[in-house]
């Protein structure tokens, strides 16, 4: 007979007893939990209850109460977000009961937090002081993913923030809602890994039972359908469209649409769903198309270690840990990083170096410096300086070798030569990436080339001022009704005006070298926020651009028709020409990787 030890599950019994085999026996093990919902808590208010907002005096009454009347046990609050948390963590270390010693161990766990604070939730505090952890559920980090042996007590508010897709907009939003049932059947497993314990639901059993969804959206539903697509095509399983249709929960229309012609435009489908060679690398490398198409232009034009820091860190997550009130600081010690010598930027930042890629690269490049020069506990104290995450450095390290190792596989670029003998270790292949005598890389350090391969990669994402959109365009958009003086230009992607968001250096610039940022990521909060910025120069555009309507008369040419550069019509229709030829070379190099590269024409960017 086999036998499976599930510890807990959030599927459906039906669904677990029909996908195992005949014979299978399922035990299931979790200790005891005592559920009390909202309607048992707060009995006595229930008629001035909104169970859409959270009710921060109950939480705070609640804790208290708990540390007061029960016995010995972590409490561990789940909340929705990181305001919620910091606004929840202010209340109680304001409190009598947790105030003084006691507030060391009122404990925020998210992902912005460092890891070395993170670890903190898994020590045990000093006798008479209960250990309490307030959790943000977006990462799942206590849901799932962590078990904290001495939580006895879970508060649950219900909610979580989530992020959904839009194939509409073209952006992503964090959304917050309402848990699903299988969300709180796992909250509540939280309070009963290692010993019984009790679960308060800040919400009521009726929502529970009648209101909330059986299951979280599936992923399929909330989440671009790019990479699947191009999955879908590389295992040839036939068209997109019907395939996707016969998923359990199929997606929608428009969000395979979106996901088809964005394929197209990147240049990894041609004619009737064709795979194209571009299309055919990128379906192998585990990352979002616009940076795997980044990737592929870093090798061939000569900026690869750069360009791999720069993928690594837009796949995986920011370094920078944003402690409480220390926002400040840590733009600071960005602008520092920019500056060669390490010793902080003026206002302007440059006019190469207004980019948060560039921050990226050289963060990276600074880390690596100190630690293969002074070693790992230097490197530990660069990363304290200047506010960046260790634990994430070395996990960038890592993926620029799995990067770096899979362009080798594609034949874009050559590995070390090795006796078989010999033992390869990342750090040597993460220093081969690095190394600045490769024909990979002797373009390198020029900030100019760099980010002209982000534009490559990263367009159509593309947000412009008012001078470098047209006329029609801003009218269509609904242009800005403000005053003709602003402090800074108001800038839009084509479709709406965005705003740079305030985590990017380029935030509170007053003038910018030119009216370009690219981008890879756009989120909708209260606004429309464009993430990780870089100003681009127009011949960039020109070159890696949209189609191309010269407008011979006026000097203007029109890019995608809305974006507007100026420029002599002899010149532009050099570029026209210039643009053919260059991408005739690159489809035979992306056709042929192996060729000699073309790193003599990235001049055309310095």
């Amino acid at each position: 007979m086999n036998i499976f030890r599930v510890l807990q599950s959030i599927i459906e019994e039906e669904r677990k007893t029909s996908y195992y085999p005949d014979g299978v026996t399922m035990f299931y093990f979790l200790k005891p939990v005592r559920i009390l919902t909202t309607i048992q808590i707060v009995i006595n208010h229930i008629e001035r209850l909104n169970e859409h907002v959270i009710d921060y005096d109950l939480l705070e009454d609640l804790v208290i109460h708990v540390d007061k009347t029960f016995d010995e046990g972590a409490i561990l609050v789940f909340l929705p977000g990181v305001s919620e948390i910091h606004l929840l963590y202010d209340r109680l270390a304001a409190s009598y009961q947790f105030g003084g010693q006691a507030s060391d161990w009122i404990l925020p766990l998210h992902s912005s937090i460092a890891s070395t604070d993170q670890k903190k939730v898994f020590l045990r505090p000093p006798y008479g002081i209960r250990k309490a952890s307030f959790v943000i559920i977006a990462t799942n980090i206590a849901e799932t993913s962590i078990t904290i042996d001495d939580v006895v007590y879970v508060i649950d508010s219900g909610r979580h923030k989530e992020n959904r897709y839009n194939p509409q907009k073209k952006l992503s939003s964090m959304v917050e809602d309402w848990i699903s049932q299988a969300n709180a059947r796992q909250r509540r497993g939280r309070a009963g890994r290692v010993r019984p314990g009790t679960c308060f639901c800040l919400y009521t059993h009726h929502r529970y039972e009648k209101l909330m969804r059986p299951f979280q959206v599936p992923e399929m539903l909330r989440m671009p359908l790019v990479e699947l697509c191009l999955q879908i095509k590389l295992l040839s399983l036939g068209y997109i469209r019907p395939f996707l249709s016969k998923a359990l929960e199929p997606p929608r229309e428009e969000a395979m649409a979106s996901a088809i012609s964005l394929l197209y435009e990147v240049g990894a489908l041609e004619g009737n769903e064709e795979l194209t060679p571009l299309g055919q690398h990128l379906a192998k490398l585990p990352v979002d198309v616009l940076i795997g198409k980044m990737m592929l232009y870093g090798g061939i034009f000569g900026c690869l270690s750069s360009i791999l820091s720069i993928s690594a860190f837009l796949s995986y997550k920011s370094p920078f840990i944003y402690p409480k009130d220390e926002r400040q600081n840590v733009e600071r010690a960005k602008l520092a990083l920019l500056s060669d010598e390490g010793n902080g930027l003026g206002e302007s930042c440059g006019n190469d170096k207004q980019s948060d890629h560039l921050i990226m690269v050289n963060a990276y490049k600074k880390w690596e410096k100190v630690l293969h020069q002074k070693g790992a506990k230097a490197a530990q104290q660069f990363c304290k300086s200047y506010f960046l995450s260790s634990s994430v450095m070395h996990m960038i390290r890592d993926m620029r070798v799995q990067f770096g190792t899979l362009l080798a596989d594609i034949g874009l670029v050559d590995l070390p030569k090795r006796s078989r003998f010999d033992r390869t270790t990342k750090e040597d292949l993460d220093s081969w990436f690095s190394d600045s005598s490769q024909p990979f890389n002797v373009y390198s350090d020029h900030p100019s080339i760099v980010k002209a391969v982000l534009c490559a990669g990263l367009y159509p994402n593309i947000a412009a001022g008012e001078e470098g959109i047209t006329e029609a365009a801003l009218n269509s958009l609904g242009r800005s009704s403000g005053p003709a003086t602003t402090v800074r230009p108001v800038l839009y992607d084509g479709r709406r005006e965005v705003y740079i968001h305030p985590s990017s250096v380029n935030s509170n610039l007053k003038a910018f070298q030119y009216p370009f940022h690219v981008f890879l990521e756009k989120v909708e909060t209260n606004k429309v926020f464009i993430r990780d910025t870089s100003v681009v120069s127009p011949y960039s555009i020109l070159l890696f651009g949209g189609s191309i309507n010269i407008q011979h008369q006026s000097g203007i040419v029109i890019i995608d028709g809305w974006l507007k550069l100026t420029a002599p019509a002899q010149i532009a229709v050099l570029f026209k020409e210039l643009r053919l030829t260059l991408h005739s070379i690159l489809k035979e190099l992306i056709r042929r990787p192996e060729v000699p590269s073309i790193y003599p024409c990235s001049f055309i960017f310095m």
